[in-house]
């Protein structure tokens, strides 16, 4: 099964997409969990060791997610919650602005980055880390299934 990119494409607020990634978590029982408890737990869940490398990574790209409270998920703000998705959205100073959309479906999990480079130290920087990025969603999906059975 693959996750519905052209959903989740809806679920983003972007003026245009430069990348997208979809992702799909697979689990017995998807809607034990709302999409913004998923986001917590892709994203929160991780040892410290792993958040801290999380926020590194962002602020190396320039991204402004240090967000506290409730209207933040792993510093993210959250700019779009309900039953079916929940919106995280992120501004670069370095031309990159971010969305990560969590969606919940009778699949699994459905996890999805995109991403607009506006400028071309944005492209060159996405275009370094973008391996790298896709490794450690992949294990953030493989340990947040873990972590919930």
């Amino acid at each position: 099964m693959e996750p519905d990119t052209d959903t989740l494409r809806s679920c983003c607020t972007l003026d245009r997409v430069d990348h997208v990634d979809t992702h799909l978590l697979v689990t017995d029982d998807p809607f034990a969990r709302t999409p913004e408890q998923w986001a917590r737990e892709i994203l929160e869940g991780p040892s410290a060791a792993m958040r801290a490398r999380l926020t590194a990574g962002w602020t190396m790209l320039g991204l402004r997610v240090h967000h506290l409270g409730p209207d933040a998920i792993a510093g993210w703000p959250i700019a779009h919650r309900d039953a079916d998705y929940v919106l995280l959205h992120g501004d670069s100073l370095l031309g990159l602005t971010g969305q990560l959309v969590t969606r919940v479906t009778g699949g699994g999990v459905e996890f999805a980055t995109f991403a607009r480079l506006a400028h071309p130290v944005a492209r060159a920087m996405w275009a370094r880390v973008l391996p790298t990025h896709l490794e450690i969603v992949e294990r953030l999906l493989r340990e947040a299934a873990e972590r919930t059975g």
